[in-house]
């Protein structure tokens, strides 16, 4: 983006398209490169001033590349212009993860910048959250419960010995969170404090 914006010498806004959910769904943690390029897609717009990002982890095709949702992504796309392009007072792409800390025994994760509220679809819980130590082979998904204003808590004996958090973390992950705009809260790894 810094390259562009210096060879039209001017500050260009830039608006992302987050790689889309393809491929078979996980029933275990794994590692994966497609999430890996999402995280990064979502910090780099996070640490610039002047771009946007459109989640679409929830609307691709497991079975093609290429999703078929194109009406869905344009309005995302046309949110998050909204934001970057015009400052409208609104949440550019959805939940953006703040915080993992240690609560007791359990994980206590922050998640802000959304309108309205969260909401888990379709089960009683969120969905897609794992703990991790060091390597790939410690990470297990986890149960997590929603609480109020964007806090979770997630709790496993594993808690104790992870030092990152990771959500909807798989080429083709499950994901069940939103806010009630209807923006997926989109995959993130972080770091515990």
């Amino acid at each position: 983006m810094a390259d562009w914006r210096r060879q039209f010498g001017a500050p260009l806004p830039f608006l992302i398209v987050q790689l889309a959910n393809f491929g078979k769904l996980a029933d275990a943690p794994v590692y994966s490169g497609w999430a890996q390029l999402r995280d990064a897609q979502r910090r780099a717009v996070a640490a610039d001033g002047n771009a946007g990002l459109a989640v679409t982890i929830d609307i691709g095709n497991r079975d093609d590349i290429h999703p078929t949702n194109k009406q869905e992504v344009g309005r995302r796309l046309a949110r998050a212009a909204r934001h970057v392009v015009y400052g409208e007072k609104i949440s550019a792409y959805g939940a953006e993860p703040k915080s993992a800390v240690r609560a007791g025994g359990d994980i206590a994760v922050t998640l802000g910048d959304f309108d309205g509220n969260l909401l888990v679809i379709g089960a009683k819980d969120p969905s897609g959250f794992e703990l991790c130590g060091a390597t790939q082979d410690t990470c297990r998904f986890v149960r997590a419960q929603l609480g109020e204003g964007g806090k979770l808590l997630l709790s496993d004996p594993a808690a104790a010995s992870a030092t990152r958090v990771r959500f909807c973390w798989a080429d083709s992950p499950l994901c069940n969170l939103y806010d009630t705009t209807g923006l997926p809260v989109g995959p993130f790894e972080m770091a515990i404090q």
